[in-house]
């Protein structure tokens, strides 16, 4: 099995490139982190406990021209009016940090750092987040990449006693409505995996494209249910 494309880069060196044109053909990124990757490890459950696969990366985008949002998005969106809904670009403090350790440690029962997932840097592109306010307390944010055309998804954190509201789906929704009102022709999410996983949540929008592998180009895909 071919393991065709397998680069990557560090952020330093993105001045020789057009992070556009690199999101137009299936590549991702995590923090500092760029990379061009067919196939991957992911955790699936099996039994009581879970193992890992090798599996093929699905890149995936939303078309935003005449985009909808599925009824239990609405709904999301809905359930959680009561929230207030800060854009601004990115601004790590203290409050974030805080959130992103317990979100982190519920997720995946481990320490991480912010910053292995983003950065202070905002060059060459800029990259925005996305905060939401219960009263005056943080509950959930969202950090993403704005391009002149693009937009692109890096990560999102939120309060584990807030679980109930689908904060992630929350602020996911909340970057897309940022790219329709200021005219983005795409959003990235980054990639989930043509196998079951726990990225599925992303194959579940309207006007999804999926980069196949073999022809190099986005194809529609359905959403899943």
């Amino acid at each position: 099995m071919t393991t065709y494309p397998n680069e990557d880069f560090y952020r330093e060196q993105l001045a020789l490139f057009d992070w556009e044109q690199l999101l137009n053909t299936g590549w991702d990124r995590v923090g500092d982190y760029f990379f061009h990757r067919r196939y991957d490890f992911t955790e699936i459950p099996f039994l009581n406990e879970s193992i890992f696969i090798r599996a093929e990366l699905l890149p995936l985008r939303y078309n935003l021209s005449h985009f909808s949002f599925s009824k239990s998005q609405r709904n999301v969106l809905k359930r959680n009016a009561d929230l207030t809904r800060v854009y601004q670009p990115i601004d790590i403090t203290d409050e974030k940090l805080a959130l992103f350790d317990r979100w982190y440690r519920f997720r995946f029962g481990c320490e991480s750092s912010i910053f292995t997932w983003v950065s202070n840097e905002n060059k060459p592109f800029p990259t925005h987040e996305v905060s939401f306010y219960k009263k005056d307390k943080l509950v959930a944010c969202s950090f993403y990449d704005s391009t002149p055309n693009f937009q692109y998804s890096t990560t999102a954190i939120f309060d584990p006693d807030e679980k109930h509201r689908s904060l992630g789906i929350l602020t996911l929704l909340a970057e897309i409505e940022n790219g329709i009102v200021n005219r983005k022709k795409y959003h990235y999410p980054g990639h989930a995996y043509y196998e079951s996983s726990m990225y599925d949540y992303k194959k579940r929008f309207n006007n999804m494209e999926g980069f196949d592998w073999n022809t190099e180009k986005w194809m529609p895909l359905p959403r899943i249910v």
